[in-house]
């Protein structure tokens, strides 16, 4: 065999390859989808209409195609086709942020993905990005000059760690003046908040970030010397599914449980407490969108109770515990491992439907306290 036929078999084994690993990815997210609308369709049809589009791109794509990009992009879009939060992470990239889990140094904010693009879940109302408009909903657009858009979820969260003192540049989209800010932060030791009790026209609001033993303490105390109390879980992404499972059992009054399913086995998280809610005013239950992970459970574990109500926006529908694993070619991924149930997938609906600004949450409540009022009386007069 002659020096350019074996070229060419070589040529040809990796657009073999390429074609394959394109095709990964359009099975996980185009075919996926496809599949979802007809389970029947025959998935052959499928590779027909890829390696057509592919033929199509190498051929007719105006610039030349990186072939390596196009790869990796395949991996990537496979991957977070599935789950917006999984990350492909090459391994260049891996070497760069790998020691930045271990710094002390953060600037107060958790984010999660959403259409691509990096959303604040959470933003510690003592930090410093908190104050200059970082809030829950926020749109990170770069994280020093580079585009968040083009980051996997893992890499945005190993930048937002960094060592005490250090700079780190965030250009968000600020919703209360509706224009892109880019500012400087030093990386701080921030100290996690637990509970924060805000009032809001006049109301106060027990707003829930983490799954504590003082927060649980606090809680309780709140609803004994709250009328109407409200519990605001709209903007909380904690994974304590331990000590959640007695919040909602508190506030159930009975024994819970919780499902952590992995793809091998099933397991229960069950409460172990005695102490029970007397139910005998209605609790209000905020949400949104950007109620993940355990406070997600929890409103799911409350639903169906008689005096507690949720408020405002449909839930995330995620509750997921991730893990990083290493591949043979020194690349890696992060994916979920883990579901927590019970769960609604597509995100529980509330009792209430009201848009989740403090306002309208606030309104909302008095609202229903309003016709629950009217309610009682007329059945009052009836008797």
């Amino acid at each position: 065999m002659g020096k350019k036929e074996i070229e060419e078999k070589k040529m040809k084994s990796k657009i073999k390859l390429i074609v394959f690993v394109l095709l990964i990815a359009f099975i996980s997210s185009y075919a996926f989808i496809k599949f979802k609308k007809s389970r029947d369709e025959d998935p052959y049809k499928m590779f027909g209409i890829f390696a057509k589009v592919y033929d199509i791109v190498i051929q007719r794509y105006v610039e030349p195609v990186d072939q390596n990009k196009l790869i990796l992009g395949a991996y990537r879009g496979g991957v977070q086709s599935l789950n917006e939060d999984n990350s492909f992470i090459t391994k260049d990239i891996m070497e760069k942020i790998k020691d930045r889990f271990n710094y002390k140094g953060n600037i107060g904010i958790k984010v999660t993905k959403r259409g691509n693009y990096a959303q604040v879940v959470y933003s510690n109302p003592e930090s410093d990005a908190f104050k200059a408009g970082i809030k829950p909903g926020t749109i990170i657009r770069k994280i020093n000059s580079m585009q968040a858009f083009n980051m996997s979820l893992y890499e945005i969260n190993a930048m937002l760690h960094g060592k005490v003192g250090d700079k780190i540049a965030i250009d968000f989209y600020s919703t209360d003046l509706s224009k892109d800010i880019e500012k400087q932060f030093e990386y701080k030791e921030y100290k996690p908040v637990d509970f924060k009790i805000d009032t809001i026209k006049n109301a106060k609001v027990f707003k829930l970030f983490r799954f504590t033993k003082e927060c649980f303490e606090n809680m309780k105390n709140y609803i004994k010397e709250n009328d109407t109390p409200i519990i605001d879980i709209r903007y909380s992404m904690d994974d304590n599914y331990e000590e959640m499972v007695n919040f909602a059992s508190y506030l159930k009054g009975e024994p819970l449980s919780v499902l952590a399913k992995t793809k091998e086995k099933e397991e229960e998280i069950k409460s172990t407490i005695q102490e029970k809610f007397d139910g005998k005013k209605t609790l209000f239950l905020a949400t949104s969108s950007l109620t993940m992970g355990a406070a997600d459970v929890f409103a799911n574990l409350l639903k169906g109770t008689p005096y507690i109500k949720t408020v405002g926006g449909r839930t995330s529908g995620s509750a997921y515990k991730y893990q990083t694993f290493k591949l043979k070619s020194g690349d890696y991924v992060n994916i979920a491992v883990k579901m927590f149930k019970p769960l609604t997938k597509k995100g529980l609906l509330p009792d209430i439907r009201s848009f989740i600004d403090d306002d309208e949450i606030i309104d909302a409540v008095r609202r229903y306290k309003k016709e629950e009022k009217k309610d009682n009386g007329d059945e009052k007069k009836a008797a």
